[in-house]
């Protein structure tokens, strides 16, 4: 299989994180416009903003956490050129999980669900390593 093709679930979390800074942005400028200070936003001092623009400013600094593993996985599966339909479909799986952890986190916002869909993502992460590490010991 073509390894270049990992690179479309990679774009996709990056449209997804995109599309967080978006939300993000839109939400500070609401709160700003209803009138909280903006000042907050400079040094992140001060009164907390509105619940929804603190819940996005939140999620998109997850986005800087966690998901850094999937790049990095996929980047190591192009690099040893060790793509197969397993890996696509968890890479795959892995941005449908975020997909699904971010509209529940930039709309509802329940724990459970928002723990699940968590939990779901890290251990498909987990499998691509380990799919990784038998690719190249195992199969090799």
């Amino acid at each position: 299989m073509d390894k270049n093709a990992l690179l479309l679930p990679m774009f996709a979390m990056v449209n997804v994180i995109f599309f967080i800074g978006i939300t993000m942005l839109r939400r500070r400028l609401k709160s700003v416009k209803e009138g909280f200070n903006w000042r907050y936003y400079i040094t992140f001092e001060g009164e907390k903003p509105p619940r929804k623009s603190l819940q996005t400013d939140l999620h998109y600094t997850n986005q800087f956490e966690f998901p850094v593993l999937f790049f990095l996985t996929c980047i190591i599966i192009m690099v040893i050129d060790e793509l197969d339909w397993i890996g696509l479909t968890l890479a795959w799986s892995f941005v449908i999980s975020r997909c699904c952890h971010s509209y529940v986190s930039l709309t509802h916002n329940k724990l459970k669900w928002r723990r699940i869909y968590f939990e779901i993502g890290a251990i498909i992460v987990y499998l691509m390593w380990i799919w990784v590490v038998l690719r190249v010991f195992i199969y090799n």
